[in-house]
């Protein structure tokens, strides 16, 4: 008896006491996500200018007229002339697909330069796209076995690169009379690409020619502290001279200095120049710094410059196709005074280019005319500092050789 009262004491102190009910927590309300917008899907259209195709006609084709080409005219017009509209010009729209609206307009004249016309809280505007341009100087190196143009084109190199030889060159190496069969031309120039692609190869930090005729010849870009730039070798003598070797860039000696038979008149007459054979509208540069005397025309020269210069010289330029440059004018060395042609007696055309010095006419391949001033001495280091990049990558590689 005792026993169970203990138990049902037990029982009594185990069991759950009652007490007030706990609420259950709320169960949370599940949401929807909100729709996406739909996405701003636009449709482009494209154009590109043609000849003489004013940029109010390039939108009506495309589409936008009124107000509208009015507002995007303005817009454009912040940022593009319209005399700098070209035709090729990539002209490419985009409106909205669901209603049409209009979201951009962009001008495209290359990798670099591209204008876009897009809406903003005034209305339309105008702007430039940012590129990234890099600059990145790199060697080129090619064997010749006919022309410098050919070797480049068949080593996969840019053709461009002929006129920058020819121009650091062209007071050292005849691109015409003096290439041989072996001869190798090396330059480092600069690379400028746009958004990563090639744009343009920009200046020539350094040039290397070493042929059976033109011996080698090395030259280095060099600015000096005073801002001047020019061509020097290693040594810092300059590559400048009073005359060119020849008044028009890599092209065809066909008749030299001395007696032959005319080709029209048909006798034997003195032929007191040299002509170079070139396409008619190849540019004919001054030899050297001086004075025109003339520009017109001349007899049988047909259109003829003639360029006076110091210590008695003067250079003939005839058979011109047009004239650059006025009587009295001063020229600098490499200005283009003409374009060839073949006005007066001749049979094609061509450059006849003659120089009197005294009054008297002389051979202009026998010419041997001083260089300019070399780098001053207390420039010296300066130079040196300057011309290693270039140097040390011209050297880097050997010449490509073709198979």
């Amino acid at each position: 008896m005792g026993a169970l009262a203990v138990g049902a004491v037990f029982l009594l102190q185990s069991a759950p006491v009652a007490g007030p009910a706990i609420p259950a927590p709320p169960v949370a309300a599940v949401v929807a996500p909100a729709p996406a917008p739909p996405p701003d899907v636009t449709r482009a259209t494209l154009r590109l200018v043609g000849r003489n195709q004013l940029p109010s006609q390039v939108l009506t084709a495309l589409g936008v007229e009124g107000a509208e080409a009015q507002a995007v005219l303005g817009a454009l017009g912040s940022v593009l002339s319209p005399k700098r509209t070209r035709p090729g010009d990539q002209v490419r729209l985009e409106r909205a697909l669901t209603d049409g609206a209009f979201r951009s307009l962009s001008w495209r004249q290359g990798p670099a330069d591209e204008y876009l016309v897009r809406p903003c809280p005034t209305g339309l505007c105008g702007g430039k796209r940012e590129v990234a341009v890099t600059h990145t100087p790199v060697l080129v190196s090619v064997s010749l076995r006919s022309s410098v143009s050919e070797a480049l084109h068949a080593a996969g190199h840019d053709t461009a690169l002929v006129a920058a030889a020819a121009d650091v060159l062209a007071w050292d190496v005849d691109f015409y009379q003096d290439v041989r069969e072996g001869d190798s031309l090396k330059l480092v120039v600069d690379r400028v690409e746009a958004d990563g692609r090639f744009l343009r190869h920009g200046e020539v930090f350094a040039a290397e020619y070493e042929g059976k005729v033109a011996g080698r010849k090395r030259l280095f870009r060099y600015t000096d502290p005073d801002g001047d730039t020019g061509y020097f070798d290693d040594a810092g003598t300059s590559a400048r001279r009073g005359f060119l070797r020849a008044p028009v860039p890599f092209v065809n000696l066909t008749s030299r200095f001395g007696s032959r038979r005319h080709p029209l008149l048909g006798y034997v007459r003195a032929h007191q120049g040299v002509d170079y054979g070139a396409p008619e509208g190849t540019p004919v540069w001054a030899v050297g710094d001086g004075v025109v005397s003339l520009a017109g025309w001349n007899g049988g020269c047909g259109l003829t410059v003639q360029v006076r210069h110091r210590n008695g010289f003067e250079s003939v330029y005839c058979h011109l196709s047009r004239l650059n440059v006025a009587a009295g004018a001063r020229v600098g060395q490499k200005q283009v005074v003409g374009r060839v042609g073949t006005t007066g007696l001749s049979t094609g055309p061509h450059l006849h280019y003659a120089i009197r010095q005294g009054g008297a006419y002389v051979n202009p391949l026998r010419l041997q005319i001083p260089r300019g001033e070399p780098v001053k001495a207390e420039w010296r280091e300066h130079f040196l500092a300057r011309i290693d990049p270039a140097r040390r990558q011209l050297d880097s590689g050997p010449v490509a050789l073709l198979d």
